[in-house]
């Protein structure tokens, strides 16, 4: 399901030029369909994360999946780039909890200590999707009509849709508890609209009032922004300075491709490292996640400044394709890393929690292909591009910061403290039914 959703979100790109030509509208309005996908993935998540922890995951993925196919044929056959732009949004309106909620289901199912390689292929799917759909897309584009961009997905969608129903249990223990006790004859007392105003407002509490959640969200949405803003300046490097051809230039992110698939092929690797932790700090605390985050995250400005200085000729193109591995392979590595920390800080309240994560990582992942054009064009690419490494650079301590305080601002966090109080419960309960 995550990975459809994330495909859908940059496959769009690589028909931007072809688009803003058939709706004879400028390139900047025709980009506007990645924005607003992208915006759809900012208040999606503030509606149905919450209800996920109301309803179950299960009934939100089958409503919301659902609508998100429909939304593709109305993407696929749109009269005008208005009616384009708005299927767009609903596109990832309501594909934003297959992608949001996914973090809430794999804490469902397994624990702490074995989340790691499931996150780490959840990671992959997240990022891999968008980062392999420019080269799907640069071909159709190219060689049918781009409305086929949009007809994929709807393939692919419709296939795991179908699949859903036969091998994804539901996993949110309250839920089936619910049902359990339905099925029993029990009365359920439940304050439904308490629970829907405390689940729709709590993201946006949680987001501005937990400094953890706030600056790690802001460090993860400026390198996803890097990542969509990559989608407009690949092709503006690769196109226009080498003069390749709108299905080559679909390539150029192969090296950030295979940094993902390191980052994931490593994820055993990031597990153990994880337990070594657990052990040395004397417990399983979130910030045994951190450690390799510490020198994982310097590859992130390092990709920017080594791409920066190697993108254009006479400079061979593979150094500036290979500069893609440390960045695809921070990317993933840090999404990864943060995604767990969060889950292990916040527990029940992680979908709520991840979903604050997504909205402002989206908003900038809306905001920089619009900028980015103009951005390369005035400064140039090596120095457009060293800009958002210097940038990189100073976010890059973040991990080391929060291994060395994270204990403390845990401390001050209610949202925290509540799931500590409810995880000392479950074990007394426990040791109460042996």
């Amino acid at each position: 399901m995550t990975a459809t959703i994330a495909f859908c979100s940059s496959i769009y790109t690589a028909a931007i030029p072809v688009i803003a030509e058939y709706y004879g509208c400028s390139r900047t309005i025709s980009t506007l369909g990645v924005s607003t996908f992208l915006l759809g993935f900012v208040f999606g998540p503030l509606l149905f994360a919450p209800l996920s922890e109301i309803w179950g995951r299960n009934t939100v993925y089958r409503i919301t999946l659902f609508i998100f196919l429909i939304s593709q044929v109305g993407c696929a056959l749109a009269p005008n780039i208005t009616t384009l732009l708005v299927f767009r949004f609903f596109s990832g309106f309501f594909g934003s909890p297959t992608v949001t909620n996914s973090g809430g289901s794999l804490t469902d199912l397994w624990p702490q200590s074995h989340r790691s390689v499931p996150l780490a292929l959840f990671s992959a799917a997240s990022f891999l999707g968008p980062v392999l759909a420019p080269t799907a897309g640069g071909f159709v584009s190219q060689y049918t009509s781009w409305r086929w961009n949009f007809w994929i997905v709807l393939i692919l969608g419709g296939t795991v849709y179908v699949t859903m129903f036969v091998f994804l249990p539901e996993t949110y223990a309250p839920k089936l508890l619910q049902d359990k006790a339905r099925q029993r004859g029990h009365p359920l007392k439940n304050d439904i609209k308490g629970r829907h105003y405390e689940g729709l407002t709590r993201p946006w509490i949680m987001l501005f009032t937990e400094p953890i959640l706030f600056l790690l969200s802001l460090y993860m949405a400026f390198v996803y922004g890097i990542l969509y803003l990559d989608f407009t300046a690949y092709p503006i490097v690769f196109r226009e300075s080498r003069g390749w051809s709108m299905s080559i230039s679909g390539l150029s992110f192969l090296g950030i491709g295979l940094g993902m698939a390191i980052a994931t092929a490593g994820s055993p690797l990031i597990n153990r490292l994880h337990g070594h932790y657990v052990r040395k700090l004397g417990g399983s605390y979130p910030e045994a996640r951190l450690p390799h985050l510490i020198v994982i995250s310097w590859f992130i400005p390092l990709g920017l400044f080594w791409f920066a200085w190697t993108a254009l000729p006479p400079i061979h193109w593979i150094s500036s394709i290979l500069s893609g591995v440390p960045f695809g392979l921070g990317l993933v590595a840090l999404f990864l890393g943060i995604t767990s920390y969060l889950i292990d800080c916040y527990g029940q309240y992680s979908a709520s929690a991840l979903a604050a994560n997504a909205v402002l990582r989206s908003l900038f992942g809306a905001a920089f292909p619009l900028f980015a054009g103009r951005m390369y064009e005035s400064l140039g690419t090596p120095w457009a591009t060293s800009l958002l490494g210097f940038l990189a650079l100073a976010l890059a301590p973040l991990p080391w910061v929060f291994y060395r305080w994270g204990p403390k601002l845990r401390g001050m966090s209610k949202y925290h403290l509540k799931t500590l109080a409810v995880e000392a419960e479950e074990k007394a309960a426990a040791g109460g039914s042996k």
